[in-house]
């Protein structure tokens, strides 16, 4: 019983990835390497693509960073929505993002 908790411990920690805001990744900055995800809206006018990469600011209101990524995006990817990043800091202060997840906006609306 013991090695089967071990087991699932030892699998679950290395998929363990921390959501940040863009101020907690600014103060508390994961050192740089360190897999985490950083959560906000994209800000207008902020989204720049060279070829396959793409550039673009992410904020929580109160901090931005700048996120470059060669992940395909979302169709639902854009200014203003909501997204989660996951990758790592470069020591160069950019976070580099492997994936890239946008929210999706609702489709329902009460009625009034």
């Amino acid at each position: 019983m013991a090695a089967v908790g071990g087991l699932v411990f030892f699998s679950l920690s290395g998929a363990t990835a921390y959501y940040k805001t863009p101020a907690e990744l600014n103060t508390e900055g994961p050192a740089a390497g360190q897999r985490v995800r950083v959560a906000g809206k994209v800000v207008a006018g902020s989204v720049a693509r060279r070829g396959a990469e793409t550039d673009f600011d992410v904020t929580d209101g109160k901090a931005t960073v700048n996120v470059t990524t060669r992940d395909i995006l979302p169709d639902t990817f854009g200014a203003g929505v909501e997204v989660v990043a996951e990758g790592a800091m470069t020591e160069q202060g950019v976070f580099s993002a492997a994936t890239v997840l946008a929210k999706c906006p609702s489709k329902f609306k009460a009625r009034v």
